[in-house]
């Protein structure tokens, strides 16, 4: 499945942009671990961590909309008969 079954098309460059942040924080999480620096495992966790809250923040929204849609569907159906 492709990232645009999971996420709208609207939100689709947020999804990318946290996506490429993720990337980034992790080569910051190898280079604390190559350096043992406590502060920059801790930034790289915490933007992790943020971007990845987002990302299922935006699939949600997505799921909720097509709930929605479903409903107002079934609904229409029930009414037709």
């Amino acid at each position: 499945m492709s990232l645009k079954d999971h996420y709208l098309e609207e939100d689709m460059d947020k999804v990318l942009n946290h996506i490429e942040n993720i990337m980034k924080a992790s080569l910051d999480g190898l280079k604390s671990a190559e350096t043992a620096n406590e502060d920059l495992a801790k930034n790289a966790l915490f933007q992790i961590d943020h971007s990845m809250n987002s990302i299922l923040a935006y699939n949600k929204k997505k799921l909720g909309k097509e709930n929605r849609f479903n409903k107002v569907n079934e609904q229409v159906r029930k009414d037709w008969f």
